[in-house]
Parts: structure tokens; C-alpha cells; sequence
């Protein structure tokens, strides 16, 4: 078998197309995101892309058959630029597999002249906020001082795993620039919230109009999990807190 097989069931000519990420990562940011986008623009599939490097299953339908579980592209036709969005439920299981599969991607990317990537996904800081702010990093300057106007936060350090770095990062060999946005996320849970703040700055920056009641409407449930999850960590610091007064004002001997 073929370490990556690429089914293509239509090709489509597309204008400017950009190519917008939305795989599995922390928090599920980027995907709940993009799946978002593929509902409210009723995008249509035209790729498909199965590879072992996937994890070895397949996936219950709601009408109780199977799917073999694999990478999917859409594409919707814009009035400035058309859109390419890659979604799947599963990233590749070992590292030299994200790269095979980033290389495959930006093969297809390369074939319907791709000008510029967005990867989506979480920034994680165990923290719990009500108001999740977007990171940024850009493949060049130009791009990271164009993007600050739209509120997004550019800052030096650290790292970006899988799909959303690999894909800017092996993209600039090819001279496809790209961006990765990130929602501020907990981390530990699925955080809607997050990736709606990161949906509204990236329909801004493409200046499309999606409806966002429903991914809103999965904001507040992720509010709703945020403030209990504080309320169990306020609990559990004042427990400490009581445990280590009570130590201290044990009485100690010596013996």
C-alpha cells in the first residue's frame, strides 16, 4: 500500500485559492473552526486523502455504516479569493508521518496555485479566560505586519507541532507563505469559545460573512465548563491553603 493516496473526485478551477487548516490539535481549536466554515459555506469535497499513517480504524456513521478514516478537502468559490479547507478527525501518528502527509498536502496545494496557507489551532497556557486572545506567526515580516492590524498578538518563543507548523514550515521551501493562528486555550478542554475568537479574526482578515449562532452557541457551554473548572481549582487552592495553616500550627517535637 501507498503511504499516501490522494482520491481525487473533482477539480475544480478555483481563483487565488487559499488553503485553511482545521485539523485536530489542542483544545480542538482549528477544527471545530473549520468545521464551522465547511457548514455555514456549504463547501464541496473534492479530495480525499487516505494514508496507514492514520490511526488503523474506521469511523461509525450516524446512519450506522463505516468510513475509513482519512484527510478531506473542500473547496468554496469566493468573490475575491476561493477556499480550500482541509479537515479529518486524526492527524498523522508518528513524526515522519506529518511530515509525508504535510509534503502531500502542499503537492495539492502546489497543483491548484495555493498563494497562501492559514493554519488554525490552540495556544495553550493552562489559564482560564473569558475573553481568549489570537496568537500569531507568520512565515515573513511583511505578512506578521499586515496581520496587526486585525488584533492578533505576535510574540517571539516557543513552538508549533504537527499540521498547522509543518505546513508554513516545508510551505516556505515552496514559496507559499502562510500564517497560523492560534486561540488562547486552557488546553485540557474542548474549547469552542476559542475557536470562535479565532474564526471571527480569520473572517475578517478573508472579509467573508459567516453566521456564527451555532459555534456561539457552543461558546457558552465552553464558558459554562471554564467556570466550573475555575470554581474546582478556587476549591482546591483554598483546601491547600487550610492543609498547610493547619500544618503550621501543629504543635512539633523533638525527640
Amino acid at each position: 500500500m501507498d503511504y499516501v493516496i490522494v482520491k481525487i473526485l473533482e477539480e475544480p478551477k478555483l481563483k487565488n485559492p487559499i488553503l485553511i487548516e482545521g485539523l485536530p490539535g489542542i483544545g480542538l481549536v482549528g477544527k471545530l473552526a473549520v468545521d464551522h466554515m465547511l457548514d455555514e459555506l456549504k463547501a464541496k469535497k473534492f479530495i480525499e486523502m487516505y494514508s496507514p499513517f492514520l490511526p488503523p480504524q474506521v469511523s461509525i456513521l450516524e446512519d450506522g455504516t463505516v468510513k475509513l478514516v482519512n484527510m478531506e478537502f473542500y473547496y468554496w468559490i469566493g468573490e475575491k479569493n476561493d477556499l480550500i479547507l482541509l479537515v479529518g478527525d486524526f492527524q498523522g501518528i508518528t513524526p515522519d508521518s506529518q511530515y509525508q502527509l504535510a509534503e502531500k498536502t502542499l503537492d495539492i496545494a502546489e497543483k491548484f496555485n495555493v498563494m497562501r496557507i492559514f493554519t488554525l489551532g490552540g495556544f495553550g497556557t493552562g489559564g482560564i479566560t473569558k475573553r481568549p486572545r489570537v496568537f500569531g506567526a507568520a512565515t515573513n515580516r511583511r505578512l506578521v505586519e499586515e496581520l496587526r492590524k486585525y488584533g492578533i498578538i505576535f510574540k517571539g518563543g516557543g513552538a508549533i507541532f504537527g499540521a498547522s507548523g509543518l505546513l508554513l514550515g516545508l510551505g516556505m521551501q515552496r514559496d507559499i507563505e502562510g500564517v497560523c493562528l492560534m486561540g488562547e486555550t486552557h488546553g485540557q478542554i474542548i474549547d469552542a469559545k476559542s475557536a470562535e475568537a479565532v474564526l471571527r479574526v480569520l473572517t475578517r482578515i478573508l472579509d467573508i460573512d459567516i453566521d456564527m449562532t451555532e459555534l456561539a452557541e457552543k461558546a457558552k457551554e465552553t464558558e459554562h465548563q471554564m467556570s466550573r473548572m475555575s470554581k474546582i481549582i478556587s476549591e482546591q487552592k483554598k483546601a491547600i491553603e487550610r492543609q498547610q495553616e493547619f500544618m503550621e500550627e501543629r504543635p512539633s517535637y523533638i525527640r
